[in-house]
């Protein structure tokens, strides 16, 4: 989805990143399609399945955002390219906790923290993806997509199209294999981008310096 032939080289900071975060995304987006699955055969579980398995599965994607996105102690760098991710693992932990340490949680009130949660996280993944694309991050698209589909969800959640927990069941089952699918091919993106660059950073005069310490 990038323009990638017009990118410039990535730096060393940008390859380093990319390196320490693409097992991450693939345990993300394991998660995400395996709850997607799940969900999608047993969409007629009741409320109390249904919070449990959405809890537990935004709690999953709220730790490994703040595992991806918690700051590098490098010098000269802001982390400002992964800080959206920190950001939505904080308010997707938060939003977890409410969903399953709130016992009488209804329908009604499950629609709205959703919606809530999947709002601010597509705004600050819209955020951070526009970022990432003015730095050249590899996956930028992807992550900007995987953004909009978050963005997509909450504005569909809040509208709530019904109170029936299999409708909401299938749309959220919806959600979770679209979303985990663009996490996967994002992910193989960007570990193509990042090999492609390493392999042309001996060719290049700026290049040759960031693959051989990017390791740091």
């Amino acid at each position: 989805m990038s323009d990638d032939a017009g990118a410039a080289p990535l730096s060393e900071r940008t390859l380093g990143t990319a390196r320490r975060l693409w097992g991450l995304v693939y345990v993300r987006a394991a998660a995400y399609l395996a709850a997607g699955v799940v969900l999608f055969l047993n969409p007629d579980q009741g409320l109390v399945w249904l919070r449990w398995l959405i809890g537990l599965v935004i709690l999953a994607q709220g730790v490994l955002l703040i595992i991806e996105g918690r700051p590098v102690k490098t010098a000269g760098a802001s982390g400002d390219d992964v800080s959206w991710r920190f950001v939505v693992g904080i308010v997707s932990v938060v939003a977890a906790l409410v969903i399953v340490l709130w016992p009488s949680m209804s329908v009604q009130v499950l629609y709205l923290v959703v919606g809530v949660w999947a709002c601010a996280a597509g705004v600050s993944g819209i955020i951070g993806g526009l970022r990432g694309r003015a730095l050249r991050a590899p996956a930028w698209d992807w992550q900007l997509a995987n953004a909009v589909l978050w963005l997509v969800l909450g504005v569909v959640v809040l509208a709530r199209p019904s109170d029936d927990t299999v409708t909401i069941a299938l749309l959220l089952a919806l959600y979770l294999l679209l979303a985990g699918a663009v996490i996967l091919v994002g992910g193989f993106a960007g570990t193509t981008r990042a090999r492609d660059e390493r392999q042309a950073a001996p060719d290049g005069s700026d290049g040759a310096d960031g693959a051989g310490s990017a390791r740091g």
